[in-house]
């Protein structure tokens, strides 16, 4: 087998920033020439207030554009990364050091954390990213189910030392949660101490809408020690389940079931049409409770990330 050398970085192109009078070019060739997806997204992006500033291309010879990536920040110093997919491996090495330029950038805008979602059965997108610079965190199975009706999912009767109400606004309190939650987790774990817990807590926040009757908090002998985040999809059709997780106090004794059962029964009737959530597919006493409350598998996808903080 013939093996593959790296070229020297001086002899591929320089990815630069888009002139704002080519994004729509751009866009073209991040969906590969598709106008109708181009058009969707950039839609999309007027919609939404995307901001389209981090988007930069590679051209040829001629001046124009051969590949595009763009990173669209989010609340939480995150950002997610899109690029043209090479279509052969000549072109990973070129395309991962357009991604890595992106990359770049978001540290401009105060971003900690790059992020991607790729098919995982594209072995030359994944190694696009990895050329530039980012590391497979997990592959996450997107799971959904109809929102519960007719009083179909019964709330739980609750143990005399546990209670769940809705969360009270005490930020400080649920951080402090948050992290205790992370202890152990089996749920990409990988992310551990990439990211300040108050960066996440921004992030739950900014999913969707929140809708304050939806986070829940479970308390043991008022201890918090567990927490259940729904959150309104953007587009008003579907509810996000943000987070589920238990402190190691309360693991072992069925509580997350306990906790997701009185969430879900929480939402019964609502106009939405579907309940969705995204798991480690190695997190099996996850998996293995959603399945039991419902949900069926919708994709799955590999998650990619790059740590932009040292």
């Amino acid at each position: 087998m013939t093996e593959l050398h790296k070229a020297p970085e001086a002899d591929l192109p320089k990815p630069e920033r888009v002139r704002p009078d080519e994004i729509e070019a751009a866009i073209r060739v991040l969906v590969r020439g598709d106008r109708a997806a181009a058009r969707r997204f950039l839609d999309y992006a007027r919609s939404t207030r995307l901001d389209l500033d981090q988007t930069w291309v590679v051209r040829n010879r001629d001046g124009g554009i051969d590949f595009t990536a763009l990173a669209a920040p989010a609340a939480g110093r995150t950002a997610m990364v899109f690029g043209t997919r090479p279509n052969s491996k000549a072109d990973v090495e070129l395309a991962g050091n357009l991604l890595a330029a992106v990359a770049a950038g978001c540290r401009e805008r105060d971003v900690d954390l790059a992020q991607a979602l790729i098919d995982p059965s594209d072995q030359l997108e994944e190694a696009m990213f990895i050329a530039g610079g980012f590391r497979r965190l997990a592959q996450l199975d997107y799971l959904e189910r109809p929102v519960p009706r007719f009083g179909t999912i019964a709330s739980p009767d609750l143990p005399a030392d546990i209670r769940i109400a809705p969360w009270d606004g005490d930020e400080h309190e649920l951080i402090e949660l948050l992290e205790r939650t992370y202890e152990d987790t089996l749920d990409c774990p990988g992310l551990a101490g990439l990211r300040r817990t108050s960066d996440i807590l921004a992030g739950h926040l900014a999913a969707g809408t929140r809708e304050p009757s939806w986070w829940h908090v479970l308390r043991i002998d008022d201890v918090p020690s567990g927490v259940l985040l729904f959150n309104r999809g953007s587009d008003r059709h579907s509810i996000e389940l943000v987070y589920l997780g238990l402190a190691p106090v309360a693991r072992g004794r069925g509580l997350g079931r306990t906790l997701l059962t009185f969430g879900m029964a929480a939402l019964d009737g609502d106009d939405a049409r579907v309940v969705v959530l995204a798991v480690d597919r190695e997190n099996q006493p996850a998996v293995r409770l959603y399945r039991r409350a419902g949900f069926r598998h919708s994709v799955r996808r590999t998650a990619m990330v790059r740590p932009l903080n040292p």
